[in-house]
């Protein structure tokens, strides 16, 4: 009888595993580069899914100055898009502060989606 209800949880755990992956959940690394100005950035996403979050896009990248004068109070911002209504679906700001000539800063996020749905990150540089 144990052995018996052991498998059927193993079972229904392979069975939520295949439907999150059928559903679009998961999925390949999109890489994008942007600029403005002597600002620069490099970033991939990737959708994923955990017990803990749900469906949501890992986002990771770094952000350089290639100028000569540093900028302050430099924001990345971040928006989930889907793919099919063109809705923004989740919104993220990083707050990298002040960045250097020729400095380099790395960040991270993530950003909420849901299963059934596909999306594209959208990015801006933003000073305040």
């Amino acid at each position: 009888m144990y052995t018996r209800k052991y498998c059927c949880g193993i079972a229904v755990l392979l069975l939520v595993i295949v439907l999150a992956a059928a559903a679009g959940c998961l999925s390949t690394a999109t890489v994008q580069d942007s600029s403005s100005g002597s600002l620069h950035t490099h970033y991939q996403y990737q959708d994923s899914w955990s017990p803990e979050y749900g469906c949501y896009t890992d986002l990771a990248g770094y952000v350089y100055n290639a100028g000569n004068v540093s900028t302050d109070n430099l924001r990345l911002d971040f928006n989930l898009i889907n793919t099919g209504t063109g809705t923004i679906r989740d919104s993220r700001s990083v707050f990298i502060g002040s960045i250097g000539p020729g400095a380099t800063q790395t960040y991270e996020t993530i950003l909420d989606g849901e299963c059934s749905q596909d999306y594209r990150v959208a990015f801006a540089f933003e000073n305040q």
